[in-house]
């Protein structure tokens, strides 16, 4: 079999095993939904473990936020709009909607939903409040770019509130 006849009968192949099992039929906006449900059952799963082992979530979530900010820039002063903007992209990655969102210089807040998943929570019977702990990776980051982070959880809501230190 010559290099064409292979290429030609892969090529075959690919498309019988993808009219047979589908994977290659999801759209993009498919793709961010499973995906946002997997970041979170991951979270989710974490979470949970770290807790049944006894190990202190505030630790986990500390060294999330060192990992974390090895990646943020603090080498300038970051507004604390700025700030929870970048926070709230990467809430909205993990399935979250911004219900509002004040995003002030020296000060920010927003409300959302979605993150953690209340549905999901159910379905793995993790309190939510287990997985809301997450967000307290967030501190070290503001913590480092010279910024206040705080958080408060309500039902299916979060509250996030950032300030500039000293304001």
């Amino acid at each position: 079999m010559n290099e064409q006849d292979q290429t030609d009968n892969q090529e075959t192949v690919d498309a019988a095993d993808t009219e047979q099992y589908g994977y290659a039929d999801y759209t993009a906006e498919e793709l961010l939904e499973q995906a946002q449900s997997n970041a979170q059952a991951t979270i989710m799963a974490t979470a949970l473990f770290i807790h049944q082992k006894g190990i202190s979530l505030e630790e986990w979530a500390t060294a999330l936020g060192t990992t974390f900010a090895l990646a943020w820039d603090d080498t300038r002063s970051w507004e604390a709009g700025e700030f929870l903007d970048a926070i709230l992209t990467n809430l909205r990655s993990l399935g979250a909607t911004v219900l509002s969102a004040q995003l002030g210089v020296d000060h920010a807040e927003a409300t959302t939903i979605g993150f953690p998943s209340m549905d999901l929570c159910v379905l793995f019977s993790i309190d939510p409040a287990l997985v809301a702990r997450f967000n307290e990776a967030t501190r070290v980051l503001a913590t480092k770019v010279g910024l206040t982070w705080e958080w408060r959880r309500s039902r299916d809501r979060m509250y996030y509130t950032v300030r500039r230190a000293g304001t």
